[in-house]
């Protein structure tokens, strides 16, 4: 409240030196936005002599930082100018200050994005190939890491005392510390998804009732995305604690289907349309032909049962729909051109009379 009453003072006793001093320093404001992105590019490029392409320049992970930094430090300058009274420029100075850790902790940041030039010959130079999913996650963790450090040091620039700030807790950091054991532990279990890779984004998934396409796997939790187009999000610790299939590590899927046949149909009918269904599917170039099994397995309460077993390398999941579809209707038409018919359930029920 000080504060505000102190700046409010400041504008009631304006005079003509004060108001040419606010002209100066908005002058200055507009000058360092101007040259703001020019000065970034020039800083960039002293580090990047070798690289002509500006667009390479202005994608860097500090060119943007920079560029606000000078902003910042022109609105600063500005301030600088108007004379103001000490108490206030001193909290202007430490706004400052506090800016200038939050871009340069950005900056940093932005080098660390999985995609980023200088994260890429990071991996070259500690011979780093893991594949997208650890990458994505080792970037994330850096990015944390890095973010701690700066509320560290924010934490310092604010006047606070770490070492006095841990011992006033008192109670308070047990209590911090159980709540964070959930924490810790799925950030171990995310070590441990990444290091054994039992499934990797893209991948279809099943955990329990569960299961949907892996979109993304951070440092605590895992996200996928269900049929219904919803995104379930797994603490990390559930999914290392409980068996998960993962569907896109097959290289085959299987077909089964039992086709019942009409209980009066003569043996020799049976016979042929077994040879025949096998001769089709072991032709067939998506069937995996030593998987064929087409037998007589059964006489039902229905009829007579075939059992119809294979694999097929179609893997994608609509493709295999229409996979199915199209043998299907393979199947249909060489039981209508045998002259079978298939069966049904049926009952038959008997009226006693009086």
């Amino acid at each position: 409240m000080k504060f505000l009453n102190e700046i409010l003072d400041f504008f009631k006793n304006l005079t003509i030196e004060n108001a040419i001093d606010i002209g100066i320093g908005l002058a200055i404001i507009v000058i360092f936005k101007i040259i703001s992105s020019p000065l970034a590019y020039i800083i960039v490029k002293m580090f990047k002599f070798k690289v002509k392409d500006k667009n390479k320049i202005k994608n860097n992970g500090f060119y943007k930082p920079l560029k606000t930094f000078f902003i910042v430090l022109g609105i600063y300058i500005g301030f600088m100018v108007l004379k103001l009274p000490s108490d206030i420029f001193s909290i202007i100075t430490k706004a400052f200050r506090i800016c200038v850790i939050l871009l340069i902790t950005r900056g940093f940041s932005n080098l660390f994005d999985s995609n980023s030039e200088s994260f890429a010959k990071l991996r070259e130079k500690i011979n780093f190939n893991g594949n997208d999913t650890t990458i994505n996650f080792f970037s994330k963790v850096a990015k944390v890491l890095i973010y701690i450090i700066a509320g560290f040091i924010l934490i310092t620039e604010l006047g606070y005392d770490l070492g006095g700030l841990a011992t006033g807790l008192g109670i308070s950091s047990v209590v911090i510390a159980l709540a964070a054991q959930d924490i810790a532990k799925s950030f171990l279990a995310g070590i441990s998804i990444i290091s054994d890779k039992p499934f990797e984004i893209g991948d279809f998934i099943t955990v329990g009732d569960l299961s949907g396409t892996v979109e993304d796997i951070t440092f605590r939790t895992t996200r996928i995305r269900n049929a219904e187009n919803q995104v379930i999000v797994f603490p990390n610790s559930i999914l290392t604690d409980n068996n998960i299939i993962n569907s896109s590590r097959r290289d085959s899927r299987r077909f089964y289907l039992i086709l019942t046949l009409e209980l009066d149909t003569p043996l020799e009918k049976v016979s042929e349309l077994t040879e025949n269904i096998k001769l089709a599917l072991t032709t067939h170039p998506q069937i995996i032909n030593e998987s064929v099994k087409v037998f007589f397995q059964t006489i039902s309460a229905n009829g007579i049962d075939l059992s119809i077993d294979f694999k097929t390398s179609v893997l994608e999941y609509v493709d295999y729909l229409k996979f199915k579809e199209e043998i299907n209707y393979t199947l249909l038409d060489m039981v209508n051109k045998a002259n079978i018919a298939l069966a049904y359930p049926s009952q038959s029920i008997y009226l006693k009379k009086d």
